[in-house]
């Protein structure tokens, strides 16, 4: 009997976000489209597009120096991988989403940077490794071309710094940034990937225990009874 998915491409952002908050609502998404409500506050998407576009022309140096010499080949292109397999068959599942930014090196291997603007710069490697490690992926198994070779992965990330304001002009806010590698461990991802296809392709899981919107739902439906 065959499964039928609502949607059978994984976003990589989906693997931090989604699949942190609650693995239900995560299959809900993709057996079934959906899709709780959600929102970027305009004031992100703004500030994250001004970022982007000052490291478009950039080498590899303008991130960090710790980074091999290179520049920035390519912003913002849509990149899907090969079918993910589970168990050493392939499912009707692969990953799909937009790079921020894709270095490339001197010696002919490859960088990926995702941007982020942060309240407050504490680490954020940890937390967005599914999503740089599922790029890392896709580049080494891809739909369709050549694979490339990624060397590094990292953050560029902007903390929201102080305001500097003195009533006669307009006010400023610093933002002080910070390149934060994150480790590449390939192995690592394909055991990771392979767990969450094989829970898509099972039955519906347990909601997450702090899952809002599904406590939402429960809610709901206790007023209707």
């Amino acid at each position: 009997m065959s499964i039928e998915f609502a949607k059978t491409t994984i976003s990589p952002s989906d693997l931090t976000f989604s699949w942190n908050d609650c693995k239900r609502c995560f299959w809900l998404k993709y057996r079934f489209g959906i899709v709780a409500s959600g929102m970027m506050p305009g004031l992100v998407t703004s500030l994250s597009s001004r970022q982007e576009k000052w490291y478009k022309d950039k080498t590899s140096h303008d991130f960090s120096a710790t980074l091999p010499a290179g520049v920035v080949d390519s912003t913002g292109l849509k990149v899907q991988s090969s079918p993910i397999k589970v168990d050493g068959e392939e499912s009707p599942l692969s990953l799909i989403g937009k790079y921020d930014f894709l270095l490339r090196y001197e010696h002919g291997t490859y960088g990926i940077i995702d941007t982020k603007i942060v309240g407050k710069n504490n680490g954020k490697g940890d937390f967005y490794w599914p999503q740089l490690a599922a790029y890392d992926y896709i580049l080494a198994n891809p739909a369709s071309g050549e694979p490339r070779k990624v060397e590094t992965l990292g953050l560029m990330v902007w903390a929201v710094g102080e305001v500097a304001y003195d009533g006669s002009t307009d006010p400023s806010i610093s933002f002080p940034t910070a390149y934060e590698p994150v480790e590449r461990e390939p192995d690592r991802f394909v055991g990771f990937i392979e767990g969450v296809a094989r829970l898509l392709l099972g039955e519906m899981p347990k909601s997450g225990a702090r899952c809002g919107n599904c406590a939402y739902v429960s809610a709901m439906k206790g007023l209707d009874n």
